[in-house]
C-alpha cells in the first residue's frame, strides 16, 4: 500500500493567511462581500476571493479538466486600441490545455444584460481589444457559474478533501489506482475504500480526484451527487 511523504513547506500557513487576508481586507473597501481564503489543488497555492460568486467560480474552474492554470489576482490590463486607452478589469487569468488564454471578469450580470446599456457597450470594447492582443475576454455571470448545482456541490466537498491532503504526495496512490483501472477500467469510491481500507481512503480519494481534475479519468460528478457509488472510469469507457 502506498506511503505518503510530506512536501517541503515554505512560509507558515498562519503567516500566509494573515498577510493575504490583510491585503484583501484593505482592498475590499466597505462593500458587503464575503472574503474566502481558499486552497487551489491545481495551482498548489492559496488565494483570497472577494465574493461568494468568486468562490463559486473558483469551484467551477477547479473542476474543469480543460484548464491548465489559473491566477486569481485582481488586476487591470491596460490596452491601447484604436487610439483609445482601455483599462480592462480582470479577476482571473485562465490558461487552457490548447495554450489559449482567457481573461475573466466575474460579476453579476446587472446592466450588462441590457445589450444597449453603456456597460454592455464597454464590455464589447473590452472583448474586441483583448482579441487584438491574442487573448479572449469573457464576463462570467451567476447564470453561467451557478448553472450546475450538483457539480458545484460535489466539487466543494472534493476541494475540501483535497485541501486536507495538501502536504502529501499523491503520486504513489495514483500509481496504485492506475494499476487497478488498467484492468478494471472503472472503480467506485466505495470499492476504493473496500480495497485500500478506511484509514487510507481519504488519500486515495484525493489522489483520484486530482486525476479527475486534470482529465486523466472521467466521472459522473456533473450529474449525480458525490457518494460511495460515484464511479471513476478511464477515457473512452462507458461514454
Amino acid at each position: 500500500m502506498a506511503k505518503s511523504t510530506h512536501t517541503k513547506r515554505g512560509t507558515r500557513l498562519g503567516t500566509q493567511f494573515r498577510g493575504k487576508l490583510a491585503v484583501a481586507y484593505g482592498q475590499r473597501g466597505v462593500g458587503p462581500n464575503s472574503l474566502w481564503y481558499v486552497y487551489s489543488p491545481r495551482m498548489r497555492t492559496d488565494w483570497v476571493l472577494r465574493s461568494d460568486l468568486e468562490w463559486d467560480h473558483f469551484v467551477l474552474a477547479e473542476s474543469d479538466p480543460d484548464i491548465v492554470s489559473c491566477s486569481y489576482i485582481h488586476q487591470q490590463k491596460r490596452i491601447v486600441s484604436n487610439g483609445q486607452t482601455l483599462d480592462i478589469p480582470v479577476d482571473v487569468v485562465v490558461t487552457y490545455m490548447d495554450g489559449s488564454t482567457e481573461w475573466r471578469s466575474v460579476r453579476f450580470a446587472g446592466l450588462v444584460s441590457n445589450e444597449q446599456s453603456p456597460a454592455s457597450v464597454q464590455l464589447g470594447q473590452f472583448v474586441a481589444a483583448a482579441e487584438r492582443t491574442g487573448v479572449s475576454y469573457r464576463l462570467w455571470t451567476e447564470e453561467t457559474i451557478r448553472n450546475n448545482h450538483i457539480l458545484l456541490t460535489n466539487w466543494r466537498r472534493i476541494l475540501a478533501w483535497m485541501a486536507a491532503a495538501r502536504d502529501r504526495s499523491l503520486a504513489p496512490y495514483q500509481a496504485e489506482l492506475a494499476r487497478v483501472l488498467l484492468s478494471d477500467k472503472k472503480i467506485s469510491l466505495g470499492q476504493i475504500e473496500t480495497m485500500f481500507g478506511e484509514a487510507s481512503f481519504s488519500l486515495y480519494a484525493a489522489a483520484i480526484f486530482s486525476e479527475l481534475q486534470h482529465g486523466v479519468y472521467l466521472s459522473d460528478l456533473d450529474t449525480d451527487p458525490l457518494s460511495t457509488h460515484t464511479t471513476i472510469r478511464v477515457q473512452g469507457e462507458g461514454e
